[in-house]
């Protein structure tokens, strides 16, 4: 093949492969939930919750998060070697992460955390 129509082949695959992308993500989504709605049949699934920071403990390789809305929830946040994080009590912040169980009770695995003004 020459390499004109190669070129022309690679262009055309590359933008239906972005238009492709571009539809695939407007149909994600996260359900946003509240502390309340959270329960043992959500174990597993990502969500999205908004809270106030109430307590903030930060380790070497790990920073564990307590949010407030009508309940307390624990967040936990695995670090990457040198991330550091602005985070002070009483933020406003959103998480998206992953809802786990351990030693019996409810908390998110984050993996985002952002300050909302």
């Amino acid at each position: 093949m020459k390499e004109k129509t190669l070129l022309k082949i690679a262009l055309i695959c590359s933008v239906v492969g972005i238009a492709i992308l571009y539809a695939v993500s407007l149909n994600i989504s996260i359900n946003e939930k509240t502390i309340d709605e959270i329960n043992k049949g959500d174990i597993g699934e990502k969500v999205k919750i908004k809270g106030v920071l109430t307590k903030v403990s930060d380790t070497e390789n790990v920073v564990f998060l307590e949010i407030t809305q009508a309940q307390n929830m624990d967040v936990i946040i695995f670090k990457d070697k040198g991330q550091i994080l602005n985070l002070t009590e009483g933020n406003y912040v959103e998480i998206i992460g992953k809802i786990e169980e351990y030693e019996g009770k409810r908390e998110v695995i984050a993996d985002r955390v952002r300050v909302v003004e």
